[in-house]
Order: C-alpha cells, then sequence, then structure tokens
C-alpha cells in the first residue's frame, strides 16, 4: 500500500492489540479499518477486507473532497 501511494500520504500499520490507547482513540471497533487522517483526526475510514485498488481509489477520493 505504501508503494502505490508513495509521494500521495504515508501509510502505517498498527497493531491494535498492541496499542490498545490507540485503537480506543478511533473507536476500533474490527480489523482491517483503514484511516484517513487529517492534523491527526480521522476524517473517513474504509472498514472490511479490500483489494489495493479500491483502497488507493477511496483514498485518492475522499483526499480529493477535504
Amino acid at each position: 500500500m505504501a508503494e502505490l501511494l508513495a509521494g500521495e500520504a504515508a501509510v502505517v500499520q498498527i497493531n491494535s492489540d498492541e496499542s490498545p490507547r490507540l485503537s480506543a482513540r478511533f473507536m476500533v471497533r474490527g480489523i482491517p479499518v483503514v484511516h484517513l487522517l487529517c492534523k491527526g483526526s480521522s476524517v473517513d475510514q474504509l472498514q472490511g477486507a479490500q483489494s489495493p485498488e479500491s483502497v488507493v481509489s477511496w483514498f485518492r477520493r475522499s483526499a480529493r473532497d477535504r
């Protein structure tokens, strides 16, 4: 994913079991989940298994709308 969005976004993977406070902060209720963050706040999210292409398309659409 990071390679597909290189130059557009920083992609970070978090283990919710190892980071329960971060999971609580972003109200992670299920995995996988992808959050689009802007200045530290979640402005959009995508839940469930998705193809890399679907995630990139979602990101570009969501980022464009911000």
